[in-house]
């Protein structure tokens, strides 16, 4: 058990072969919602305008709506090889790696983005499971009647009897275990005798709070002996906020939730959610003071239209349930897609969005139907103001908070002083070039009618795109200048000459130019030097006339850097005051003119702060700082994410093909035809989402008890009774007691829809508590354990290993709720992010020894150490983390720095019997760790290890197996090594 370095044989010795065995592959169900989520919406928009049935012209012979033609490929060959991306065709294509433009899909300047690419290849590499059969051409869909009526989950929640099954072993202790065994009895089979106290003690106190009970507690629990010795715990347990933060992490799976959108780079686009914590607050909050389910999924679709919220505002953020989602660069369609899907899969387990492009392929879903609920959402908006949760007054730290804003706020304004002066360089090195295209811009080709306000921009793509090199951001504040000076008829001495030039008809132009030439020769109004520049020249068109403009402008510019001016000045660009003079008179005039106080083109103050057309990257900083401030600061103040109903609902119309400009019938806004019946009427209570709401958490609705009981047996039991968690559809496994299944969720909805009642019938069940040994009877007639002969051993997720690493060591912070902190101190590769937002650098000293649930999750950069241990995808909601064992999880615990700074603490703490001998320092750490005395065996492993150890300590090597050249930390101890190995331990790792 000896070694130098801990290496994969320690691994294999100490924790044993499970965890170097082959990551599991994702189950069918989950790939079916990759494709549907990931893949198909993407071929629809951008692929099957020229790659299907429906196309006008096929290009390249490749139809890319079928299975069949994907797989068959077009004039070039198959579209994809399943489980080689880099042989695909198809996936070359979208990479554009081909030297000839005519083989990009889409065409060059409509390229994927580099996540959706990623999906792709992903999607390939998994076998590219593709359920899409038939052409691709419009058409309803028809389910067989009586088919959807005998479907089980659309049936009418039952209340079946209790089974009186024979039980001569007294295994029955609550209603749960008779279903249990009339099945083990059906299926010839026993169930496991009763497992051990201390067993039983270490898995609740996981299953209800994710983290280990103390050896103190263990102790209690063993020597009780009085019968109701084992509800006294659950009750504890259940009373703990240790609960909330537990079991509302399994609800923020569903949720999907995320502290970032997913939206890379600034502009307008949010990068960063400052508030999404108040939603993951709200839900653990809801699960420790047991708040109904019924009115929890209420509160999360409609808590803005509920009274209660106007008397308490933090209910608002129970409304982060449809706004944390992913925002796709702003594509409305996607983000309402999103927000369908949470509800509807979250929470029904119903795979509505796959009915976007066609009636569903499976379901008794129509396009209809989606389309019904699209309007919902699209009647619903984030207010632009999102309303406080809390008086930020009361707030200590909030007058810092407003110090630092007011350091933002003259940021801004220097640096809009430095974008404007870029703005005015480009102005000026094309200065007659911008003029004509500010005159094209306010005189259209097309007359404007009459009263109508001519909208600057409008004309921008057709002719900004004529001259290269111009840009929108210079052109546009030319445009408005030279709108305010026709508008006020002002006779300005430099740009006078171009509007009277303007004014003259085309076709008249030369003829009367020469007339206006002379007047301008003679005029005092007119700037000297542009006067002399324009008599100097014989213009026949306004081209001419821009060329002086251009000639004059860039000899002023010769004389005068603009990008100088000062950014600090009171007035922007007013350098009227400075030392810079020109020798020229006349130059100096038209520098005084153009750049002082009174300039007709420059941009003033509230200009520069405001515009979004003169400065987008001043915009995307200044968003940045606030983002990051509002997240960081722990006197910002607290808001909830929030949807609010627009003023006038509107019905969506049907999207044929899921293409947003070929639009169809246009359909009420209304629940799902499915689970209404015939009498199915529109609802009209504003958008509809406190309709939808309620008829989601209608106890006539057969799919949401059943979907929760299924979901909370799933994670107690590491199995579910309907395995497809998120699909009770057509496509459904069938549930293995649905007699169990139907009892549970009508007891459920009886005893108030309370979750915590629930988990109490289900941990004081005997199934619950019996052994998790394996015997050969039951491995022979049921190896996937469905019948639940025995309990099923479970793998800690990261949360309850970071967690217990934390407890363990006495070091972690139970500080409930509040911004989040950023994980830290799991070595370089571990905690590796391509976050591209504002940012959150401030976080990393947010108390980082609280909980996991409060980390913050980045979805554009996903910390890899959640990855490594099957985090759930904040892209989708999820419903089941698709558990893996891979070597990586082996050697975060063997050389992340965390880890070694656990051991260290715990070796170095009080309670360490350091005057101690050796079996007083193991017995110390085996009850700590693993909360029982070593057995003889493990002693004797234990002075094994001891001894040869000793002389051996080194620091672990970081994470990917580099080197540091200067390493941050001491080497472990021999102590501190022992203790890292019985952290690696199979028994730390896995509940039983």
């Amino acid at each position: 058990m000896s070694t130098k370095r801990l290496c994969a044989a320690t691994v294999v010795a100490a924790c044993g072969a499970p965890f170097l065995s082959q990551a599991a592959a994702p189950a069918n169900g989950a790939q079916f919602d990759f494709f549907e989520k990931k893949i198909r919406p993407v071929l629809v928009e951008s692929c099957y305008e020229c790659h299907s049935a429906g196309s006008k012209k096929v290009k390249g012979g490749l139809l890319l709506d079928t299975s069949e033609g994907l797989l068959r490929g077009g004039d070039s060959g198959p579209a994809i090889v399943p489980g080689n991306p880099q042989k695909s065709l198809l996936i070359q294509a979208i990479r554009h790696e081909s030297k000839e433009e005519d083989f990009f899909m889409p065409p060059k300047k409509d390229k994927l983005e580099e996540a959706v690419i990623a999906d792709f290849e992903q999607w390939v590499q998994m076998g590219a499971l593709d359920p899409r059969t038939g052409k691709s051409v419009a058409k309803a869909a028809v389910w067989d009647a009586a088919k959807v009526a005998d479907h089980w989950a659309f049936k009418k929640i039952a209340n079946p009897p209790i089974p009186n099954a024979p039980d001569p072993g007294h295994f029955i202790q609550n209603p749960i275990d008779s279903f249990i065994l009339a099945k083990l009895a059906e299926n010839k089979l026993q169930p496991s005798p009763k497992t051990d106290k201390r067993t039983l003690m270490r898995r609740v106190t996981y299953d209800l709070t994710g983290l280990p009970p103390s050896a103190a507690e263990v102790d209690a629990f063993v020597a009780d002996p009085s019968p109701g010795a084992f509800e006294k715990v659950v009750d504890r347990l259940l009373a703990s906020p240790r609960y909330g933060e537990r079991w509302g992490r399994h609800w923020l799976d569903i949720a999907r939730y995320a502290d970032t959108s997913g939206n890379r780079g600034g502009g307008g686009r949010q990068a960063v959610y400052p508030f999404a914590w108040t939603y993951r607050d709200y839900v653990i909050e809801a699960f420790n003071k047991d708040l109904p389910y019924d009115r929890f999924i209420i509160e999360q679709i409609a808590a803005d239209r509920l009274p209660e919220s106007r008397d308490d505002a933090t209910r608002l953020a129970a409304l982060g349930f449809l706004t944390v989602g992913k925002r796709f660069m702003g594509n409305v369609n996607d983000i309402l897609d999103d927000r369908i899907d949470v509800v509807m899969r979250g929470m029904m387990g119903l795979t509505a969005a796959c009915a976007r492009c066609h009636d569903h392929k499976f379901d008794p879903i129509p396009t209809r139907d989606y389309y019904s609920l699209h309007g919902i959402f699209s009647s619903s908006e984030e207010p632009k103001d999102k309303p406080s949760i809390a008086d930020p007054a009361k707030n200590p730290a909030y007058k810092d908070y407003l110090a630092e804003v007011a350091k933002i706020d003259q940021e801004v304004v220097r640096y809009g002083h430095a974008e404007a002066a870029r703005v005015v360089a480009g102005m000026i090195e094309k200065a007659g070039d911008y003029m004509l295209e500010a005159h094209a811009l306010l005189h259209p080709l097309e007359p404007v009618a009459a009263g109508k306000k001519v909208d600057l921009t409008a004309y921008y793509g057709i002719r900004a795109r004529l001259k290269k090199g111009l840009r929108l951001e210079l052109a546009y504040p030319w445009a408005v200048q030279m709108k305010a000076m026709e508008d006020a008829k002002k006779n300005d001495p430099v740009f006078g000459p171009w509007l009277r030039f303007a004014a003259l008809p085309e076709d008249k132009f030369s003829e009367q130019a020469a007339d206006l030439v002379k007047e301008i020769a003679s005029s005092p109004e007119v700037n000297p030097t542009m006067a002399k520049a324009i008599t100097a020249t014989d213009p026949k068109s306004l081209k001419d006339v821009a060329a002086v403009y251009t000639e004059v402008l860039a000899a002023l510019h010769g004389q005068l850097k603009v990008e100088r001016f000062a950014p600090d000045q009171k007035v922007a660009f007013d350098i009227t005051k400075t030392d810079v003079v020109l020798a020229d008179e006349s130059m100096e005039t038209l520098r005084r003119h153009l750049f002082g106080s009174a300039s007709p083109i420059l941009p003033d103050d509230a200009t520069v702060t405001r515009s979004q057309y003169l400065f987008p990257r001043m915009k995307a900083a200044i968003y940045a700082k606030v983002m990051g401030l509002e997240l960081t600061h722990p006197g910002a103040p607290v808001m909830a994410m929030t949807l609010v109903d627009k003023p006038v609902p509107k019905d969506s119309p049907v999207l044929i093909r899921g293409e947003p400009e070929n639009r169809g019938p246009v359909v009420p806004r209304q629940f799902l035809s499915v689970l209404s019946g015939e009498d199915r009427k529109p609802f009209t209570d504003g958008s509809g989402r406190l309709e939808l709401a309620r008829a989601v958490a209608s106890r006539d609705n057969p799919l949401t008890a059943r979907v929760i009981v299924n979901r909370v047996w799933q994670w107690h039991f590491g199995q579910a009774i309907v395995t497809t968690v998120s699909d009770f559809g057509f496509r459904s496994e069938p549930p293995t007691h649905p007699e169990m299944l139907d009892w549970l969720a009508t007891w459920f909805m009886d005893n108030g829809w309370s979750l915590k009642k629930l988990h109490k019938v289900i941990v004081t069940s005997a199934v619950y508590q019996q052994d998790s040994r394996s015997n050969e009877a039951g491995l022979n007639a049921d190896p996937a354990n469905q019948w639940l002969w025995r309990f099923n051993l479970r793998r800690l997720d990261f949360e309850e290993l970071r967690d217990t690493l934390l407890a363990l060591s006495r070091q972690l912070d139970p500080t409930l709720g509040g911004r989040p902190f950023a994980l830290g101190k799991l070595g370089p590769e571990m905690v590796k992010s391509k976050y591209e937002g504002p940012d959150y650098s401030g976080l990393k000293d947010n108390l980082p020894n609280r909980r996991t649930v409060y980390a913050l999750v980045d979805r554009s950069g996903l910390a890899e150490v959640l990855n490594t241990f099957d985090f759930a995808d904040p892209d989708m909601s999820t419903g089941e983390r698709i558990m893996t064992t891979v070597p990586q999880q082996a050697l975060f615990m063997m050389n992340s720095p965390f880890v070694a700074e656990q051991v260290r603490i715990l070796v170095a703490s009080s309670e360490f019997p350091a005057s101690g001998t050796d079996e007083d320092k193991v017995r110390f750490l085996f009850r700590t760790i693993l909360q029982r005395a070593p057995q003889p065996e493990e002693l004797e492993l234990a002075r094994q290890f001891l001894g040869d150890d000793a002389g051996n300590a080194s620091e672990p090597a970081p994470v990917g197996g580099k080197k540091n050249v200067q390493p941050a930390t001491k080497p472990l101890s021999t102590w501190e090594r022992y203790a890292q190995v019985v952290l690696l331990t199979n028994e730390l790792i896995y509940v039983n």
